[in-house]
């Protein structure tokens, strides 16, 4: 069961107005957002959260006002698919302080070319600069993808599954060079 028909105009017009609010919400507030790119064309990006920003609520809510309509419109869709939030919440024994991963794509025609392995290294450089954090956290839902990530050393913490989907909860240990436990 899908949750939204990207291929109907309406829905993909919904879902990329509710994307557009997330990603404002998370530049403004201080998360990070990278990309790859080649010939100015995007190939690649990834959502970081990083764990010491929350946006305050008055600003969500300053910025959800105008995009009501479009969660309204979305609703009947998300309520569809509620019995799998249990599926997709942090499990229980993540490490304080993780970065997320919240969303890695590679634009289908340059998928194979080592752009998501490239991407995950940067989110290794950004969260190894950071002395606080303990990791980088994702889930994944994808069969593939949780191979890309086993390849890059997350491991799996839990495995949900749910009704149309496994859920892996995956974690990668920050490692420093500083720490004496660590063999190169």
């Amino acid at each position: 069961m899908a949750l939204l028909d990207l291929s109907n105009r309406k829905d993909r017009s919904l879902y990329f107005r509710a994307v557009k609010y997330k990603l404002s919400l998370y530049l403004e507030t201080g998360h990070q957002v990278y990309g790859a790119f080649e010939n100015n064309q995007i190939t690649g990006m990834f959502i970081f959260k990083n764990p010491h920003v929350q946006p305050p609520l008055k600003l969500q809510l300053q910025r959800l006002f105008p995009n009501l309509f479009v969660f309204a419109r979305l609703m009947p869709r998300f309520l569809r698919a509620a019995h799998l939030a249990t599926a997709t919440q942090p499990p229980g024994n993540l490490p304080d302080k993780p970065y997320t991963l919240e969303g890695l794509a590679v634009h289908p025609a340059h998928q194979g070319k080592g752009i998501g392995r490239l991407l995950l290294e940067k989110a290794d450089r950004v969260c190894f600069a950071d002395s606080s954090a303990s990791g980088i956290y994702l889930y994944t839902g994808d069969e593939k993808n949780k191979e890309l990530y086993l390849r890059s050393n997350f491991r799996i913490l839990e495995r949900r599954p749910a009704s149309t989907f496994t859920a892996y909860h995956m974690f990668k240990d920050s490692i420093r060079r500083d720490n004496p436990s660590h063999k190169e």
